[in-house]
């Protein structure tokens, strides 16, 4: 395995939290425990994912493709409403979020990564 391999499987590893939590939340105590949930599944996921897990892999790509359905079903609901108008915050981290899951979730399924956590 190289090490630019190496060094992006473990950028996947620390970086799979962003898309997840990149939400204009409001600061409330639940918001706080949800992102407390997401960090504790991201590190969980990031430690599999270090140690080369096979079912992390897939765990990763359901995470991702999750966050970006869940983000299309809701944009339209969320960003736009006709008494308020345009949620430009919204819709900024809307599009930021599956953005950054695209890019997980094409470097996680490569060919070249799929044999690493193959083997």
């Amino acid at each position: 395995m190289s090490q630019a391999q190496s060094r992006a499987i473990t950028l996947v590893a620390f970086g799979q939290f962003v898309p997840l939590v990149l939400f204009p939340w409001p600061l409330t105590l639940a918001s706080l425990i949800f992102v407390v949930l997401l960090v504790l599944l991201c590190v969980f996921l990031g430690w599999a994912l270090s140690r080369r897990r096979a079912w992390a892999r897939t765990l990763t790509i359901f995470v991702q493709g999750f966050n970006i359905i869940i983000r299309l079903l809701t944009v339209f609901a969320n960003v736009y409403r006709p008494d308020v108008g345009l949620n430009a915050a919204l819709l900024i981290t809307y599009a930021a979020s599956i953005g950054l899951s695209l890019v997980i979730l094409n470097y996680i399924d490569r060919s070249e990564v799929q044999l690493i956590f193959g083997s």
